[in-house]
């Protein structure tokens, strides 16, 4: 704290020696570096709390996570069970124009009728899919791989990716239990996971190897 030089003077002028010598120490003492009054943010606050008895503080990131509502289960319409929606449903709304009178609408998704390729089962499956379930079967790397692993195909109900994935399941177990038994006839088993892909794009690519859902597995250790 640094008083100002005419301050300082003005002080020095209108009160006693005595008093204008206090002031004068005052303003020497508030401008060294080592000067921190009470209320400044370079005061440092103490306690009389030894440090074993302190508590704990908690992490930032555990304060206010506690979900203080219900999780809101989104719904879906019957029609997304009827094909491959990949979570894209109907959308409604309103147009709002000019004039502010809202007419009700609705945005329906970007819906395709293609036949995709199935390795396990080898043959063209035809399914109502949306063209964002086109790109994920892309990136998954095929129809089986996306039935199998996808989040938006149920496990329960009945749907068209619902069928083809119980047909797959299906398949795949029977061919485990004729790998199982080639295998305890002595028989070698090293090219039975290997499935070689057909086609005019997927040709000239590796075998590829496909694993069974822990459901089937758990299915074929119970028989």
């Amino acid at each position: 704290m640094m008083l100002p030089r005419s301050f300082s003077s003005i002080l020095a002028r209108s009160v006693p020696n005595s008093a204008a010598s206090a002031a004068a120490a005052f303003s020497s003492f508030a401008s060294s570096s080592s000067f921190s009054p009470p209320w400044s943010p370079l005061a440092r606050i103490t306690t009389s709390t030894p440090k074993s008895q302190r508590k704990p503080t908690p992490p930032s990131s555990a304060i206010g996570m506690t979900p203080t509502t219900a999780l809101v289960v989104r719904h879906r319409s019957n029609r997304s069970s009827r094909g491959l929606y990949d979570g894209r449903d109907v959308r409604f709304g309103n147009n709002v124009p000019f004039s502010m009178k809202k007419t009700r609408r609705r945005w329906n998704p970007n819906m395709q009728y293609k036949r995709v390729y199935s390795e396990v089962l080898d043959e063209m499956v035809p399914f109502h899919l949306t063209t964002s379930a086109l790109r994920t079967i892309d990136k998954m790397g095929g129809l089986d791989e996306y039935l199998l692993r996808s989040k938006h195909v149920t496990t329960k109900g009945e749907g068209e990716g619902q069928r083809i994935r119980n047909r797959i399941i299906q398949k795949m177990t029977h061919r485990e239990g004729l790998k199982k038994k080639a295998f305890d006839n002595g028989e070698s088993v090293d090219d039975w996971d290997k499935i070689v892909l057909v086609g005019k794009k997927i040709r000239q690519q590796q075998p590829v190897t496909l694993s069974l859902p822990s459901e089937a597995l758990s299915v074929m250790e119970e028989s």
